[in-house]
């Protein structure tokens, strides 16, 4: 394939995806794409026969700049980045965590209050793993009870996390159950941490406990695709990198890192106190976890799930929860995104009603 065919190729992929003309110097994000965009983008170069890396939209961002890059004759002259500056390829990351047999366990648990009384309520991380932002906005829904947050496997001690969803939600489990053993049990999960509430929720019915509350916060059902399931983990990790780079403004994450985990702090990607030297582990940790949700195969559950979802995608037919779920009650909001979804009074006042009458 010639230049000009890769060319005349993104051109046309862009604009059925864009909706707009686009000519081989134009901007794939001034012409409003966006980071998951790049999925479809991704599949269909494939389909018209030839392979194109996330980061490489990120990188060079005109069909022009990109055709070049990805010739061969052009390998030798691709700008690169400082060896020393480079972020560091995903194997050897991958390479410095542990074994669960070589580390000592640590809980998943974290209390999000101090103290309480009344039925514990389990909140479940997002996407990045973390838990510790839902601490903002727990006194408006929990009363008096306590509030434990969930967080991955590995954040703060190097242990790998599981590549299984189903894994990890047992996990998770063993570590719930050190607080309460047994139901009627409370749950929450916001964006990604929804399908970890539910595979819980299904595995505790089964087992014959109760579960009173499933609540979901912006969050799809199994086998909805957000990324491209037929990714490794070095494309999770190297999309996950490339996103970051954009959205902070830095060529290297690792060459800027005071400025990148201080602005990941505030936008509540990691947390307060972690070390800056973990921050590609933990971009590791989000492309496993992302791995474990892409693979998460659809189950039934016999109970009743609420659920809050954003008006953007409400209209979607794959948004419906009611093919994996017996009853499900559904609250629709015009909140952006997962956190303006938590802060919303109407929000707030649906979950706390339906967690008051397990006040004791």
């Amino acid at each position: 394939m010639q230049r000009a065919d890769i060319e005349r190729a993104l051109c046309s992929i862009w604009e059925d995806l864009l909706d707009t003309d686009v000519t081989p110097e134009d901007d794939f994000f001034a012409l409003g794409g966006y980071s998951l965009l790049l999925v479809d983008v991704v599949a269909q170069a494939r389909k018209a026969g030839f392979t194109l890396a996330p980061d490489e939209v990120f990188e060079h961002k005109t069909p022009r700049a990109i055709a070049a890059a990805l010739l061969p004759e052009n390998a030798d002259t691709k700008p690169t980045a400082d060896p020393v500056d480079a972020d560091p390829d995903f194997n050897d990351v991958w390479a410095t965590g542990l074994s669960p047999l070589d580390v000592e366990r640590r809980s998943t648990l974290t209390p999000l209050t101090d103290g309480g009384r009344g039925t514990p309520l389990f909140c479940f991380h997002w996407g990045a793993g973390n838990i510790g932002f839902v601490r903002e906005v727990v006194d408006g829904f929990r009363g008096e009870r306590p509030v434990y947050g969930v967080e991955s496997v590995g954040l703060w001690n190097r242990e790998r996390p599981s590549l299984s969803l189903v894994e990890m939600a047992a996990r998770y489990l063993e570590d719930i159950r050190t607080v309460q053993p047994h139901g009627p049990y409370l749950l929450l999960g916001p964006c990604a941490g929804g399908r970890l509430a539910f595979e819980i929720a299904r595995v505790l019915e089964r087992e014959g406990e109760s579960v009173a509350v499933l609540a979901l916060a912006n969050s799809m059902p199994p086998e909805v695709t957000e990324l491209d399931p037929s990714w490794g983990l070095r494309e999770f990790y190297n999309f996950r990198l490339a996103s970051l780079r954009r959205q902070f403004g830095v060529t290297s994450l690792g060459a800027q890192r005071e400025r990148v985990i201080k602005a990941m702090i505030e936008t509540a990607k990691i947390e307060p106190g972690m070390d800056p030297g973990d921050l590609h582990w933990l971009q590791a940790v989000w492309a496993a976890g992302n791995f474990a949700q892409e693979h998460y195969a659809a189950r039934h559950y016999g109970g009743e799930v609420t659920v809050f979802q954003l008006a953007s995608t409400a209209q979607r037919e794959d948004a419906k929860w009611e093919r994996v779920a017996a009853s499900v009650e559904v609250h629709t909001f015009e909140a952006a995104d997962t956190l303006p979804l938590l802060r919303d009074p109407g929000f707030t006042q649906i979950l706390r009603k339906k967690l008051a009458a397990f006040e004791q």
